[in-house]
């Protein structure tokens, strides 16, 4: 077969071929150029099962490119992202430079600037431990009511992550719960609390935790309470004829009560005419403890018989 043959066969695909890279050569050269910011994630892969990223990294890079719009705008669209091979990683500091031949960008664009231009990736073994869960309480109950106690349930929890984080944990608490002016026991299910951790949590990270409010038991002393005399007869006398009563109760009895709902009472019957000192009856309301009476012995004069 002769060469002018198949030189003659070939001419019209080759002269198709030239004319759409001319054109092409000319779209993008001839096309209006732009410099735009892309934000390209980054991507980890690989990372070794046993170790644990500690530190703070940026979700992405700031990358600048000057090039044809169109190739711009199909490279954003494309979600492109700078992935980061941790395979063969040792516990330590791994320092990854960000350059333009480590990034997925076509070579019509051409790269200004990436910020950063370096990252730096921390890796420490990976390890568990078993801590306590504490509930934080926010506010404080009526100021007749107090806090008896507080359950969580589950009482601990597994946290997983870097070994410098994870061995200095000792508590893991949750997000507050408010117990402003309660009066009856909360019942609430909330979260823990993982703000600033790089550690994980095994389970959903929701616990039950139980307030547990109960009255207030104070202590109050009532002063100015009247003494009464049972069945007096003329001429007896007794000091003092007020004392004052120490009550144990809840506070929001206690808080209110007054002199008169107090009764402190002698009795004189069976005594014979001269001066006795007496233990008084004292009745005090329902669900109020009588602690003390001061003084606790009243002087009683009964005269003589003419």
């Amino acid at each position: 077969m002769k060469m002018q043959d198949i030189t003659g066969k070939d001419w019209v695909l080759k002269l198709i071929s030239l004319g759409f890279a001319i054109t092409l050569w000319f779209f993008v050269v001839g096309e209006e150029k732009a410099e735009v910011s892309i934000s390209m994630p980054l991507e980890i892969v690989n990372l070794p099962p046993n170790l644990v990223i500690s530190n703070d990294i940026p979700p992405a890079i700031d990358v600048r490119v000057y090039g044809p719009r169109s190739m711009i705008k199909a490279v954003s669209s494309q979600g492109l992202s700078r992935v980061i091979d941790l395979k063969n990683a040792a516990p330590g500091r791994v320092t990854v430079q960000m350059t333009p031949d480590t990034l997925p960008l076509p070579k019509g664009l051409k790269v200004m600037r990436i910020q950063p231009s370096r990252v730096d990736i921390v890796l420490e073994r990976y390890v568990r431990k078993t801590v306590p869960v504490r509930a934080v309480l926010e506010g404080k109950p009526n100021r007749d009511f107090r806090v008896k106690n507080v359950l969580v349930d589950p009482p601990t929890i597994t946290v997983a992550g870097p070994e410098s984080e994870v061995s200095t944990l000792r508590e893991i608490r949750t997000l507050p719960i408010d117990v402003t002016e309660a009066s009856a026991t909360i019942i609430r299910d909330t979260n823990l609390d993982l703000q600033g951790l790089h550690s994980t949590i095994e389970g959903d990270g929701v616990v039950r935790v139980t307030v547990m409010i109960e009255p207030l038991v104070i202590m109050q002393k009532v002063t100015h309470v009247p003494v009464f005399m049972e069945a007096t007869s003329p001429g007896v006398s007794w000091w003092p004829q007020v004392v004052s009563v120490k009550l144990q109760g809840w506070a929001r009895l206690l808080r209110n009560i007054q002199p008169e709902d107090i009764k402190v009472v002698l009795s004189i019957k069976e005594l014979t005419p001269g001066t006795h000192e007496l233990n008084p009856t004292c009745v005090v309301p329902k669900g109020v403890k009588l602690l003390e009476v001061i003084p606790p012995k009243i002087k009683v004069k009964i005269p003589g018989r003419k």
